[in-house]
C-alpha cells in the first residue's frame, strides 16, 4: 500500500509507458487494461474532483455503498473510492486497482445516483462494470453469459461504454484495435494488428452472447466500417 500526496493538483492516474510518466502509476499492466492518461483528479474552488478520460475499461467510484461509473467529472470527498480494472483471474472474476481518497479538510457533500442504464429494445447486451459480466437481455428476460476471454470482455466493455440513450453502439476497426492492443508505438517489434485479428475476437465473442454466431443480432458487422453494439438496460 502506499500513498500520494495530491498538492493542488491536477494529479494523473494511468499506465505507465515509455512516452508517459502518471502521477500514480498502476502496474503492472501486461494486459493494458490501465489507460496511460486513465483519469485525472483536480482541485478547483475548494473541492476535489476526478475525470474519466474516456477509458476503455473506464473508472468506478465508490460513495458509500453506491458504486457508479463516471460519465462526467465528478466532485469526490473523504473516503470515497476510485475502482480500475487492472486485471481478470482465469474463471473472468474482476480485479480492480482501489484508490482511496483521504481530504484532511472539510468537503461538501456531493450527489451520487445510481449509474445510467442504457436500454435498447430486441436482443441486446447489458455489461454490469463492476462485477465484469455480461448479459444477454430480449424480450425482457435476461441471461448470463458466459465463456468471454479477457480480450472478449475488452471489447464489450469498450463498446458498450459507448452507448448512449438505448441506441446501437458503433465503432470503427480502428478505434476497436486500438482499444484491445493499445496504440500502434505499444505494439511488440515486428508484430502489427490487423483487423483478421479483430475478426477473431468478434467471432469469439459472438459465440457466446449470440442465439446464431452465423446470424449476429446482438454484435453486427457494419460493412466498410467496423463492428456495431446493441446495448440494453436490464428487464423491466
Amino acid at each position: 500500500m502506499s500513498a500520494v500526496e495530491l498538492g493542488s493538483g491536477p494529479i494523473t492516474v494511468g499506465r505507465a509507458s515509455p512516452e508517459h510518466a502518471p502521477d500514480v502509476p498502476l502496474g503492472p499492466d501486461p494486459q493494458r487494461w490501465v489507460g496511460r492518461l486513465h483519469c485525472t483528479l483536480d482541485f478547483a474552488d475548494g473541492m476535489w474532483s476526478v475525470t474519466d478520460n474516456a477509458s476503455v475499461n473506464g473508472t468506478l467510484l465508490r460513495h458509500g455503498d453506491v458504486v457508479e461509473r463516471l460519465q462526467r467529472r465528478k466532485r469526490i470527498q473523504h473516503g470515497d473510492r476510485l475502482l480500475i480494472l487492472g486485471d481478470m483471474t482465469p474463471e473472468g472474476e474482476p480485479l480492480y486497482w482501489e484508490l482511496t481518497f483521504l481530504d484532511p479538510h472539510t468537503t461538501q457533500p456531493a450527489p451520487f445516483g445510481s449509474p445510467t442504464e442504457v436500454r435498447h429494445t430486441g436482443p441486446g447486451l447489458r455489461y454490469d462494470w463492476v462485477a465484469a459480466r455480461a448479459y444477454r437481455v430480449e424480450n425482457g428476460v435476461e441471461t448470463a453469459i458466459s465463456g468471454l476471454r479477457p480480450q472478449g470482455h475488452q471489447l464489450l466493455r469498450y463498446m458498450a461504454g459507448r452507448g448512449s440513450g438505448g441506441a446501437a453502439v458503433a465503432c470503427d476497426h480502428a478505434s476497436l484495435i486500438t482499444a484491445l492492443w493499445g496504440p500502434r508505438e505499444e505494439w511488440p517489434p515486428h508484430r502489427s494488428y490487423t483487423r483478421a485479428d479483430l475478426a477473431g475476437v468478434v467471432r469469439a465473442v459472438r459465440r457466446c452472447i449470440e442465439a446464431d454466431p452465423s446470424q449476429p443480432r446482438i454484435l453486427e458487422t457494419v460493412t466498410g466500417i467496423g463492428y456495431r453494439l446493441n446495448v440494453s438496460g436490464p428487464p423491466t
